[in-house]
């Protein structure tokens, strides 16, 4: 039997550091520049992957990611 805590694809937070979602379901990670793990939604990973840009903390991240619908 596999240990979670060892497997690659579980998320070392229990919600998105983004949004705040828990449905493990979704959550994954992306990297930050230094290389730290940051848990995420499927929605802000790939809003993250599409911004061209390796945010260096999760305030930045944040940004990035920030929903633009409205503007």
């Amino acid at each position: 039997m596999r240990n979670a805590s060892s497997d690659r694809r579980s998320p070392a937070s229990t919600s998105c550091a983004v949004c705040g979602e828990v449905d493990a379901r979704v959550l994954s990670f992306t990297r930050l520049q230094d290389g730290e793990r940051v848990t995420v939604c499927g929605s802000h990973k790939t809003a993250h992957h599409r911004s061209g840009v390796i945010a260096s903390s999760v305030d930045e991240l944040k940004k990035l990611t920030a929903d633009r619908r409205a503007s």
